[in-house]
């Protein structure tokens, strides 16, 4: 199918694909706002530790050098994710490139290989959206590869110090993300099915792999520790209890996030990856190492989605393995015509085109998909606000969820500490693990919410910690000044009591 498509230099094409697009994505996040998430992991920064509620502390370290380099900017929180995706793309490239040296695939098929595996990558909308935001699941992206990627020199060489390099890599995808947990199940299944590397399982090397990746990811485990293993129920146990009933709901939910991450082409292409698998029974041993490296993250997380919502992110990782499957099902084979591939491919980038543009367009009316807008000068007007009323000596400002309190944080001129839910006694994530100071007691607050149904106003329980709570300001925002994009109200608070009261 893919032989039909011409490329005259594949190798030096891909590296300047890889290189064109670096280039692009440092110019545009010059232009984008800050996500409500990545103004969240960017609060982290401002109080380090060895981990947070929410996730292990990758992402945060991330964005903690890019703004070292570039100030608490924009730039400087999305830098990184876009350093990260560039090592995404060199990794796909050199594992293609080494899985058909394993499969002795000539040289110039080869180099067709790789180019096409970076182009199928880079054609997802998720290649390019996790490429400029600074979120746990971009490092997550940049180990896993890697830790598949060193599994192929050690299915190359069959030398040890490549399992060790792998309890590395292993260790910093967990500090990345939890759910870097979900290749180790896959990597294990492989070893036991396969003939030939069977024996590594009766030495001690896969066994020092894992306590390699133990001591990698140690930090995290005595911060839960110090913690009474708060992330670790949060985002394991506590979930497990909100489970529901079978239902084809968040099923069907999910089917369309990843139809719409993958785009079409990259899905077809990847259900034809496993269609090939199933028809041949699983004979290709590369091929089954590539399969193994997605089926846990992608089938459980399908199966959870008969009982919870799954979001669209949790199963990316186990799509980088399949595409790169995916290039060597269709090189392996003849067909006659490649229209699809090719209409794919258009349609893909003018998804592509579209989302790019949707998120420099000012106010643009998502509904509840925009999370982004007005925060900015609404933070500006409400820092206007509190100086008239005493500054923050006598004003502080919180709302009703971290999103938001983050946001504040970023946008407000001294990036001065905003709260959450953890002023009226709510949970709040991490602004629980921070703490609500004494020192606010008996000062007046800025109570900060918004028309998105996530942010919905809790004012029944704030009123409970307050002797009056009154709306003061709204701040509209609006495409073309006329489709509404978002309000956000402002409520004075006056006299905190605190949450021992």
């Amino acid at each position: 199918m893919l032989d039909r498509i011409e490329i005259k230099e594949p190798l030096k094409t891909a590296y300047q694909l890889i290189a064109g697009l670096t280039l692009f994505r440092l110019i545009y996040i010059f232009f984008l706002p800050i996500t409500p998430q990545e103004a969240y992991y960017w609060y982290y920064v401002q109080y380090p530790a060895l981990s947070y509620f929410d996730h292990p502390p990758m992402a945060a370290y991330s964005i903690g050098l890019g703004t070292t380099l570039f100030g608490d900017t924009v730039f400087g929180v999305k830098f990184m994710a876009v350093v990260w995706f560039l090592g995404i793309n060199l990794l796909l490239l050199k594992s293609a490139l080494l899985m058909a040296q394993l499969k002795n695939i000539p040289r110039r098929q080869a180099e067709k290989t790789g180019f096409w595996t970076v182009l199928f990558f880079n054609l997802t909308i998720f290649a390019h959206l996790y490429a400029i935001l600074s979120v746990p699941d971009t490092p997550l992206l940049f180990f896993w590869i890697l830790t598949l990627f060193l599994f192929l020199k050690f299915y190359q060489t069959q030398q040890a110090r490549w399992l060790y390099l792998m309890g590395v890599a292993l260790g910093f995808g967990l500090i990345s993300k939890y759910t870097m947990i979900a290749l180790l199940p896959g990597l294990f299944a492989f070893l036991l099915f396969d003939k030939k590397l069977r024996r590594w399982l009766v030495t001690p090397h896969p066994y020092l792999t894992l306590v390699i990746m133990l001591v990698v990811f140690s930090p995290v485990i005595i911060w839960n520790a110090q913690n009474d293993w708060a992330s670790f129920a949060f985002q394991f146990s506590n979930r497990a209890a909100k489970f529901k009933p079978l239902t084809s709901k968040y099923i069907v939910q999910l089917f369309f996030s990843q139809l719409f991450l993958l785009t079409p082409l990259v899905f077809g292409l990847l259900v034809y990856f496993v269609k090939k698998q199933l028809q041949t029974r699983f004979k290709d041993r590369l091929l089954n190492l590539l399969f193994w490296s997605g089926f846990v993250i992608i089938g459980g997380f399908i199966y959870v989605s008969l009982r919870s919502l799954v979001k669209m992110n949790w199963l990316l990782p186990g799509y980088l393995g399949w595409i790169l499957g995916a290039v060597f099902v269709l090189k392996a084979e003849t067909i006659r015509s490649s229209r699809r591939v090719k209409s794919g491919m258009y349609f893909s980038v003018f998804l592509l085109l579209i989302a790019h543009i949707i998120q420099l367009v000012p106010n643009m009316p998502l509904g509840e998909g925009n999370t982004w807008s007005g925060w900015s000068d609404a933070a500006q007007k409400i820092h206007a606000l509190q100086q008239k009323m005493g500054g923050r000596k006598k004003v502080f400002i919180f709302s009703n969820g971290y999103k938001s309190a983050a946001l504040l944080k970023f946008y407000l001129p001294d990036h001065q500490d905003t709260y959450a839910e953890n002023i009226y006694n709510r949970p709040a994530l991490q602004f629980d693990i921070w703490g609500t100071p004494d020192s606010l007691i008996s000062k007046n607050a800025f109570y900060v919410t918004d028309d998105r149904r996530e942010y919905k106003d809790d004012l029944k329980y704030v009123r409970k910690y307050f002797d009056s709570v009154e709306l003061i300001e709204q701040f509209e925002y609006k495409f073309l000044d006329r489709f509404h994009t978002r309000t956000i109200y402002c409520y004075e608070a006056k006299n905190y009591h605190g949450t021992a009261n």
